[in-house]
């Protein structure tokens, strides 16, 4: 029954952390770079930020780019709603969100410019 129990836990801490860590995708869109970092713009008009990479080479700027990696939805206009509800100044609760509202976090991220062929 011991054992039993063990199982049940290690498989509810692995579906958590597989959760966390995104799904594993490819994206195609056109590369720049900005104040938060390197941005993949898609087609879709979705937003992909390509985590640790703080500027795209010169050769991807401005290009089609295909990207993959681990993708993880980010609502940052939610967690601001939620943290400003937890400031008491009123004028720090009303400071506009600054930002992307909704993007894509992308994590062992590989590129290479788009070929359509």
């Amino acid at each position: 029954m011991k054992y039993f129990v063990l199982v049940c836990f290690l498989l509810i801490m692995s579906c958590k952390s597989g959760k966390e860590a995104g799904t594993v995708d490819s994206v195609i869109g056109v590369a720049h770079s900005n104040k938060t970092g390197a941005i993949l713009y898609s087609d879709s008009e979705k937003v992909y930020r390509i985590a640790g990479l703080r500027r795209w080479d010169t050769i991807y700027e401005g290009k089609k780019v295909k990207l993959k990696g681990n993708f993880r939805f980010i609502d940052a206009e939610a967690i601001h709603r939620k943290n400003a509800a937890n400031v008491s100044s009123p004028v720090l609760k009303n400071l506009a969100f600054q930002g992307y509202p909704q993007y894509y976090s992308v994590t062992n991220a590989t590129w290479e410019l788009y070929n359509p062929d």
